[in-house]
């Protein structure tokens, strides 16, 4: 199936997913810039934390291969990232210094995939084998 003939909520999905993939990319290039320039308490520590920040981003990034190329077990590791998402995005809000904006740009466009990837036909379609 070519890309420019992708219905407009599997674009949307594919959008908001690619979104998060790079903010995890940055964030991983930032820890690992921070445990290159930066003293550490544990180095081994930091190399482990900075290794698993990258190896998130890689999965990220082979999910939304692999949701474009509509393989139908992506749903599943699509709907548990947007879930940890929205946890965060709820942690995010407690406490006395609470980010609510923070939160609400987290929370809203992670509901939004996963509804999408739970009840939208056209994404349904999208990861179906017989279609």
């Amino acid at each position: 199936m070519a890309l420019n003939r992708l219905p407009v909520p599997v674009w949307g999905v594919a959008v908001v997913l690619s979104l998060h993939a790079i903010g995890m990319w940055v964030i991983a290039a930032l820890f690992i810039l921070d445990t290159v320039t930066q003293p550490a308490n544990s180095v081994g520590g930091a190399i482990f934390l900075d290794a698993m920040i990258a190896l998130a981003a890689v999965a990220m990034t082979l999910v939304i291969v692999f949701f474009l190329r509509r393989a139908p077990a992506t749903r599943s590791a699509i709907v548990v990232w947007q879930m940890t998402v929205i946890g965060i995005g709820i942690a995010s809000a407690q406490g006395e210094g609470g980010r609510w904006d923070i939160a609400a740009a987290l929370i809203i466009p992670a509901a939004a995939v996963t509804i999408f990837m739970l009840f939208n036909r056209e994404v349904s379609r999208h990861l179906s084998r017989d279609a």
